[in-house]
């Protein structure tokens, strides 16, 4: 998994009715600097556990396997690594926040044109963090509640 990735999905209504099932295109791997990351990730673990400090305690390779051609230019590692990447489902950015009419919430995290309503969760972040989505997104309700207390 790519922990930035630069690929960016999108996500939004089907039809009009809001209750209907939202259509998620995730695009992973989209952008050839995410499949980049995660080749040069591949082979720098392979080199790691090819030292012979490692090479002793360690079994045989799990992932990608023997099977898979790793040097460069090979497809056989996209090819595996398109078969083999995750999400690790933290998603964000579904719902930018910003000052402009663009942006699906303000920076009180009401959502434009639609009363009484605010966002307070990752999907406002405007990238992914390197980590867990938990703390910052208790951040951004602590915001959220600051701002409906404020109202």
């Amino acid at each position: 998994m790519t922990m930035r990735p630069r690929s960016r999905g999108r996500l939004g209504l089907r039809f009009r009715d809001p209750a209907d099932q939202p259509r998620f295109i995730a695009n992973a791997l989209d952008r050839t600097e995410d499949l980049d990351a995660l080749r040069r990730g591949v082979r720098l673990a392979q080199e790691i556990f090819a030292r012979p400090a490692l090479r002793e305690i360690v079994g045989e390779e799990v992932w990608p396997g023997p099977g898979v051609n790793t040097a460069a230019g090979s497809n056989t590692l996209d090819d595996a690594i398109r078969a083999q990447a995750r999400t690790i489902f933290h998603p964000a950015g579904t719902c930018r926040m910003g000052p402009d009419p663009g942006a699906v919430v303000d920076l009180s995290l009401r959502v434009n044109g639609v009363e009484g309503l605010r966002v307070a969760d990752c999907s406002v972040m405007p990238a992914l963090v390197s980590g867990n989505t938990n703390a910052p997104t208790m951040m951004i309700a602590d915001r959220a509640a600051d701002a409906v207390l404020a109202d």
